[in-house]
């Protein structure tokens, strides 16, 4: 029988002696019976936290797996549409929503979607099934790929792992009172208020600032970025409408977190395409341009003293190619005062500036745009900047170096002979030419390069801007006739005055001569 065989190891029967090594055997036996029991409390408890921790991974899987299930059930095209349109206060229509058991973990696509300018709640319910207008559309995406990271949001953590937008077409519109068509989603909705649409002609209120503890969870972001999209600008304000072409940019790295804005508090970005004018403005600071630009930088979103949404962007900026017509700033450059009346207008340079390989670094904070080592070169000039411009008022600072290619010095030469022409006449036509003018007054324009090098300070409106020639410090033409006629005409005299010495000189001589000779005949007749 199986019963009877148990007892032939000795510690089995025991129950105190489980825990205890078989190797000793003696100890238990000597202690009192109510120590025994101990370990076997302990396994007691041990095994009741084990049923704790199976009850707890049970349920989280199971939560998992309704979280799946309900991804699968519960989102769905019209889902997306109405959470979409509750969120963005817009009209959303989706063509085809792309979703699994496994979406929450691969990923959610979205594809062919359409985003409608603002809608109040009543023109969203008639709205409701309706495709979005084309006059109405404020985005529209080729597709939609969103990634989210789903243990975090139980720690209250938002870990987004990507949001990407394929082929986007973005029609973002500046009203006459300075709003933007995307104003409303920058205003964190209180749901205590009835929310209010502010038409395109009514003048905004100041609404409040986005706070740091406006956010519900710490943010974790790993990309979010568009990949070759085109965004249309109309500016209402002053007729101009823009395009930015073939951009593909991404914010990456972004983590904020409320509770440690000194550590957290960053976001990454690389933004690369084209940016041109499609309508020429009524007015501005230029009529035309298509720039080629590749951004790398990053962004502090939140000010750590104030704890306010006041972003503090670190950029640099290259520019594989560029082209711009009418640079109000540039053509007050070449033809600033002193110099038209000096040599003349630059005119010889094309109005359409053009280059390869621009850069500059720039710094954001308060409306002020501050750039260094900005350089802009081509075959006719070389152009190096530095200064800050406010976007609030469109005011400039600028300090600019500009050195003129050497095979525009005898261009600028022929300008100040034609100049000093008109400067050298009469008397002092006797005395200089204008070519010696023109070789006088080129002389300190010219750097060691024999290029044409000038400091220049811009000040004022973008549009309106005043520039100075800071260096070299030029005399008109006339006062350089002045001083050269002075200068030629003591030489005149100075000539004159040793001419009239030598000849007195040799009238001395020859008078000396003559006295010597006469003397000498009177002595030879007093010998005879």
């Amino acid at each position: 029988m199986k019963k009877p065989v148990k007892p032939v190891k000795p510690v089995k029967p025991v129950k105190p002696v489980k825990p205890v090594k078989p190797v000793k055997p003696v100890k238990p036996v000597k202690k009192s019976s109510q120590k025994k029991v101990i370990p076997a409390k302990k396994s007691k408890s041990s095994s009741k936290l084990l049923k704790v921790l199976a009850v707890v991974s049970g349920s989280f899987v199971l939560l998992f797996a309704g979280i799946l299930i309900a991804v699968y059930i519960i989102v769905d095209k019209d889902f997306v549409e109405s959470q979409l349109e509750n969120v963005l206060h817009r009209q959303v229509r989706v063509a085809s929503f792309d979703s699994s058991v496994f979406s929450a973990v691969s990923g959610i696509e979205v594809k062919d979607v359409r985003v409608s300018n603002f809608k109040t709640e009543e023109q969203l319910k008639s709205l409701k099934g309706k495709p979005v207008a084309e006059n109405d559309v404020f985005a529209a995406l080729g597709s939609f790929k969103f990634k989210l990271s789903i243990p975090p949001l139980l720690k209250k953590q938002f870990v987004l792992n990507e949001v990407m937008l394929y082929s986007a077409k973005i029609n973002i519109v500046r009203y006459k009172n300075g709003m933007f068509n995307f104003s409303d989603l920058l205003v964190p909705k209180k749901k205590d208020k009835p929310e209010k649409k502010v038409s395109p002609e009514e003048k905004p209120k100041d609404s409040a600032p986005v706070k740091a503890e406006d956010l519900p969870v710490a943010v974790n972001i790993g990309s979010v970025g568009l990949q070759d999209a085109q965004i249309n600008i109309y500016d209402q304000t002053t007729g101009q409408s823009l395009m930015l072409y073939k951009v593909t940019a991404k914010v990456h790295d972004i983590v904020v977190d409320p509770k440690d804005l000194s550590n957290k508090d960053n976001a990454m970005f690389v933004i690369s395409g084209g940016i041109k004018t499609v309508s020429r403005p009524k007015s501005g600071s230029v009529e035309s341009f298509d720039i080629g630009f590749e951004v790398t930088g990053n962004a502090v979103p939140f000010d750590k003293s104030t704890r306010i949404m006041n972003p503090e962007i670190n950029l640099r900026a290259g520019s594989p190619y560029g082209t711009i017509t009418g640079l109000q700033i540039f053509n007050e450059m070449i033809n600033v005062e002193q110099l038209s009346k000096y040599s003349g207008k630059f005119d010889f340079l094309k109005k359409e500036i053009n280059w390869k390989n621009g850069f500059v670094s720039a710094h954001y904070k308060n409306n002020v745009v501050s750039f260094r080592d900005g350089k802009i070169a081509n075959d006719d000039y070389t152009l190096l900047f530095n200064g800050n411009m406010n976007i609030a008022t469109s005011v400039v600072d600028i300090d600019a170096d500009l050195s003129i290619a050497k095979k525009h010095s005898e261009t600028v030469k022929k300008r100040i002979v034609t100049l000093a022409s008109k400067a050298v006449k009469g008397k002092a036509a006797k005395f200089v030419t204008p070519v010696k003018i023109a070789d006088i007054a080129l002389k300190p324009l010219l750097n060691d390069k024999g290029e044409i090098f000038l400091k220049e300070k811009i000040k004022g409106n973008i549009s309106k801007p005043n520039a100075d020639l800071v260096s070299p410090k030029l005399s008109s033409i006339d006062d350089i006739v002045k001083e050269a006629v002075k200068e030629a005409g003591g030489e005149v005299i100075d000539a004159a005055k040793d001419k009239a010495k030598d000849k007195a000189k040799k009238e001395a001589a020859k008078q000396t001569d003559k006295a010597k000779s006469k003397a000498g005949s009177k002595i030879k007749g007093l010998i005879k």
